[in-house]
């Protein structure tokens, strides 16, 4: 298949603020479909961070456009001003930081892609966020299962749309993590399950235009669909020894 030039603006981009600041995957597998990597933008108010992170396969690059900023890598602070980029090898610990009086504009890009989205950003530290919080201070988060079934002439195809759809909502403010999963007993029978924050981050996400249009080829794909929502109310950690 022939792939066409695509141009997308950054405003129109949902952004992600889960890790700090305003995070866009402007130009990436869930927007044009790219296969190397994908470029975004990051915005930061003054005091606000990126948190700490680390990307085990790709390298990130980092130019700033405006704002003045702090990159700590590995314990190491680099400034960064208006005009002047940074290369974060593979695998290296890295927080942005805007320790200016005004707000901070970067492009980023990162490749090559990780094998599964879920491995593209490690964060090794969190940033504070009281609406996801339950009102005993535990953390609320909600699980959705979406089953249905893909005749296996559309399995190609269904994947395929799948692959485009969670590269896209890893970007999602409140998602967590998701996963695909096929009935051994039924290889017709498939079941995406998710983790988010809350329940209404699932939803607000789910009623979103973006999101309508995202899975329609998917849904092209399936029969029989049926929908679950959870709100998590206690949860057990195996203990090892």
């Amino acid at each position: 298949m022939t792939k066409k030039p695509a141009r997308i603006r950054a405003d129109e981009i949902t952004p992600g603020r889960a890790r700090g600041g305003e995070l866009r995957i402007v130009l990436g597998p869930g927007t044009v479909g790219s296969r190397s990597g994908y470029m975004g933008t990051t915005v930061l108010q003054p005091g606000d961070r990126v948190v700490e992170h680390f990307h085990p396969y790709s390298e990130e690059f980092l130019f700033c456009i405006r704002g003045e900023q702090v990159l700590d890598i590995e314990g190491e602070e680099w400034t960064l001003s208006p005009g002047e980029a940074m290369y974060v090898p593979i695998g290296l610990r890295h927080r942005l930081r805007n320790v200016g009086d005004t707000e901070a504009l970067n492009i980023y890009h990162l490749g090559p892609l990780a094998p599964d989205p879920s491995l593209s950003h490690i964060d090794t530290e969190i940033v504070a966020d009281p609406q996801a919080r339950t009102a005993n201070g535990k953390a609320e988060t909600a699980r959705i299962m979406f089953s249905m079934r893909v005749a296996e002439e559309k399995r190609g195809d269904f994947l395929a749309a799948y692959e485009k759809v969670r590269y896209s909502v890893a970007n999602t403010p409140g998602h967590i993590r998701d996963q695909i999963c096929q009935s051994p007993d039924d290889p017709a029978q498939w079941m995406i399950t998710s983790e988010w924050t809350s329940v209404a981050d699932f939803f607000a996400w789910e009623k979103s235009e973006e999101h309508k249009d995202l899975v329609r080829p998917m849904r092209a794909c399936y029969t029989d669909p049926e929908f679950r929502s959870f709100a998590v109310v206690a949860e057990t950690a195996g203990v090892h020894t």
